[in-house]
């Protein structure tokens, strides 16, 4: 006899969360929809919903309302992508199972993690849940939820409604990235020639920012989490400018997660030679659809030890996140993209050495993925719908 009242229940809570994932039209309604219906069981109240890029894992953007205070968010992101701990999203994505219980990946001794000697501890809480949200094409998000304190512990019950529902919402999640993406390059995508130019930030050691470019306040507004609404007084972006109650998807520093995610991140390279010092990455923004994050490690005499150039994404990697979200394989998205540059088969074949057989075998899978029938309608598909609008804009624009 379980702890719980049984399967019936746990059935019905993935129901309402799975219909609250699939009805959601941004990440802000995604995540509320399906912690509202799952609020039989995950009754935190500290939590966090985040997006990732399935090739690098790397933060993209999230919901951050319900998260840990703002001045905890850099060391959380620091500890996440440089220093590491236990339940890393890389370690969880290679694991069995998509859930990840801290005080179980101790041991129980819960002070070997840095994220609970520095964060959950100091917050009342006693452990920490991760939910991995991934399809069979890889993963999406994650939930992260604080237990303890006044919240009832992570039970069987709990459990068994995180496994069910991992899936589903990896599924949903997934094809919100590609709705989001159809939508910013009808409507929002950001332009080479009417956008704003890309920013630079500076930051120190603690991820403070001690230097930005003249366009920087507009590019971290846009970076907020989205349905958030833009701060006032944009332009006191700086350090502890932002601090208690302010809007979601910012840090005491002025910074969105995903910018100190990408900036903690380089910092974890090794130095020397061998090593380029740089990373890239990608974020959702408000109404500029995605942002390449570019960040490069600094070893000058002065403060600043990382800088992160923010701009418009380009359509090549509007284009990756696109066939990832297909489930495509790297054979095939090679393929795809010389169908794209406007190859034929024949080509393909020699700039890939396959054989032309082959090469068909592989375009047959990437049509069945992709829910089409031929190349011209995989074109209207993966070029015409997610990155031609924005460019055909511009060229208006540009014409006058």
């Amino acid at each position: 006899m379980t702890r719980y009242e049984g399967a019936g229940r746990v059935g019905r809570i993935r129901d309402a969360a799975v219909a609250a994932a699939a009805a959601a039209q941004g990440v802000d309604e995604f995540f509320d929809g399906v912690m509202r219906a799952a609020r039989p069981v995950f009754r935190s109240e500290v939590w966090a919903g985040i997006t990732v890029d399935p090739v690098t894992l790397m933060n993209t953007g999230g919901h951050y309302r319900q998260a840990v205070p703002l001045r905890y968010l850099p060391r959380m992101l620091d500890i996440e992508y440089r220093e590491g701990d236990v339940n890393g999203l890389p370690q969880l994505a290679r694991g069995p199972g998509p859930v990840g219980v801290l005080g179980e990946a101790v041991g129980g001794v819960r002070d070997r993690s840095p994220r609970y000697r520095d964060i959950i501890r100091p917050l009342g809480l006693t452990d920490e849940v991760r939910i991995l949200l991934r399809d069979r094409y890889g993963v999406w998000g994650a939930l992260i939820l604080g237990t303890g304190g006044d919240t009832p512990p992570y039970g069987p019950e709990a459990d068994a409604v995180a496994r069910a529902i991992a899936r589903p919402l990896g599924e949903s999640l997934r094809r919100l990235h590609l709705a989001r993406r159809a939508e910013a390059g009808g409507e929002g995508a950001a332009s080479a020639g009417g956008g704003p130019a890309p920013a630079l930030v500076l930051l120190d050691d603690a991820y403070a920012p001690v230097q930005l470019s003249p366009t920087a306040g507009l590019w971290l507004g846009e970076l907020l989490a989205p349905g958030e609404p833009p701060p006032s007084g944009r332009g006191a972006i700086g350090r502890g400018a932002i601090g208690r109650g302010a809007p979601a998807g910012r840090t005491e520093g002025g910074l969105p997660p995903a910018l100190y995610g990408v900036a903690a991140a380089v910092r974890a390279g090794a130095p020397g030679p061998g090593s380029s010092g740089s990373l890239a990455s990608w974020a959702h923004t408000r109404s500029r659809g995605r942002v390449r994050l570019h960040a490069w490690r600094m070893d000058g005499p002065g403060p600043a030890r990382v800088a992160v150039a923010v701009e418009p994404a380009g359509p090549g990697e509007h284009i990756s996140l696109v066939m990832a979200a297909h489930g495509l394989t790297a054979r095939e998205a090679e393929i795809t993209g010389l169908v794209l540059r406007g190859h034929s088969t024949v080509e393909i074949g020699r700039l890939t050495r396959l054989s032309p057989y082959t090469v068909q075998e592989h375009l047959t899978s990437v049509f069945d993925k992709t829910g089409v029938r031929g190349r011209r309608e995989l074109v209207a598909t993966l070029f015409a719908r997610h990155v031609a609008p924005g460019m055909l804009k511009d060229a208006g624009a540009a014409g006058g």
